[in-house]
Formats: C-alpha cells, structure tokens, sequence
C-alpha cells in the first residue's frame, strides 16, 4: 500500500473557496529551444547564478540556463496569479507563494 499525504484529501484551511491541487497538463511546459526566437537579458544574484551552474553541470549536456529559464517562465504562466493586482517586487514574490505548493519528500524513522 503507498503512502498517501493527508495534504491530497484535506481541505487546506488557508485557501479560500474550495481550492485543490492538480498536476499541469503535460504540455504546460512546452516552449522548445526552436520556439525560443528572442533574447532577454535577466539579471540574478551570485546565489542563483551558482544555482544555474550547479543544474547545468550535474545534467551535462541535459540542462542549459536558455532551457531552465524557459520552463520557469511557462510555470509562471501557469501559476494562479492576478498579475494586474501584482504591483512591485515584494508583492509579486507574496503572489507566486501564495500560488505554488510544494512537494517535499518524507523521511521513513
């Protein structure tokens, strides 16, 4: 029998309205590199910097930055968010928390 988290059948008290968790569609992170015909020009912190490095060079040759930006940019398109209520830095990053449960891995004793 497989574990079951308790967070999948109860209600989260702190969301209103009857909101639940679904897994993306699959093809909700689609955009491919051939898709990808503008440049951006992002600027990121030492520590995300490290933290693009550290992906691309534990994948190989499977994960770019271009690639790991793309999908963060479609996840943000599918996040739950009234971007028009969103205005400046600390009020968008209170939005994407509010809008994005994770799955954490639990530990057996």
């Amino acid at each position: 029998m497989s574990e079951v988290s308790y967070q999948t059948f109860l209600a989260d008290a702190g969301l209103a309205g009857s909101a639940h968790f679904v897994a993306l569609p699959p093809d909700a992170l689609s955009t491919s590199r051939k898709d990808a015909n503008r440049k951006i020009s992002v600027r990121v912190s030492k520590q995300q910097a490290k933290w693009l490095g550290h992906v691309e060079d534990v994948t190989g040759k499977g994960i770019d930055t271009d690639a790991l930006v793309r999908v963060l940019i479609d996840l943000g398109r599918e996040l739950d968010i009234d971007w028009a209520m969103t205005a400046g830095a600390p009020a968008l990053r209170a939005a994407v928390r509010n809008a994005v449960r994770l799955r954490q891995a639990t530990t057996r004793a």
